[in-house]
């Protein structure tokens, strides 16, 4: 009769850097954690500018294929020169390639009728969230502390008419998500990111988001470990 050996995680284990961040003094990691969080308020700042000033004559089709090619030039980076300055470097100016494509992708998708508004608002909750919790910060406190706050928030947008009233809810789902992103994101960022890699942070979160295509992918090649008797 045969039997089944599973691995013992069933996920693929994160990966970790020796003397990565999460190795580093308490002190340390919040600094980065300050860091990383504001720098990726920044740039959702300069995704928002460039929303609203810059028009690129590029159709919807075109920016997803631009910015798949980046953004997978991005991983190509990551993947080749693993971790350092140059690394660090190279990885933020291809991000800053792809802001004015993300800022004139997310204004097509709020002319859509998609509220994508509120992640400004998620990624300025989270930064003010880090700032002022200091030595106290949390994952999940500046989830929850963030996930309140747009309730608020929500409510200004959609009384000052920047927000379909019926979008709502939909909108606070897409906030809280996104904020739950970051905030899981970031902590695998502590694992394999070092303390003077503040710019790679701050791309990975973008990097990132490939993620959502190719983990699956990921755990099917974890899972061929299993072992048949």
């Amino acid at each position: 009769m045969s039997s089944v050996q599973l691995p013992a995680n069933p996920f693929p284990e994160p990966h970790t850097v020796p003397g990565c961040v999460d190795s580093r003094t308490y002190g340390e990691k919040i600094r980065f954690i300050k860091a990383a969080l504001v720098g990726h308020l920044l740039t959702v700042l300069a995704v928002a500018f460039c929303a609203v000033q810059i028009h690129l004559p590029l159709t919807d089709s075109e920016l997803l294929v631009w910015l798949g090619v980046i953004f997978a030039a991005m991983t190509g980076v990551r993947l080749g020169m693993k971790t350092g300055v140059h690394e660090s470097w190279f990885s933020f100016a291809l991000l800053m390639a792809a802001v004015p494509l993300l800022g004139q992708l997310g204004r097509d998708i709020h002319a859509a009728g998609y509220p994508v508004i509120i992640l400004l608002g998620s990624a300025a909750f989270a930064g003010v969230y880090t700032l002022l919790a200091g030595r106290d910060f949390s994952f999940p406190g500046m989830v929850a502390c963030g996930s309140v706050a747009l309730i608020p928030a929500l409510a200004i947008l959609t009384r000052t008419d920047v927000l379909d009233p019926g979008s709502a809810p939909f909108a606070w789902i897409l906030g809280t998500a996104y904020l739950g992103y970051v905030a899981y994101d970031l902590a695998m960022i502590l694992k394999r990111r070092k303390v003077d890699e503040i710019p790679s942070a701050i791309a990975d979160f973008y990097r990132d988001s490939l993620n959502f295509l190719t983990y699956p992918f990921r755990v099917a090649r974890h899972w061929q470990t299993y072992e048949f008797h």
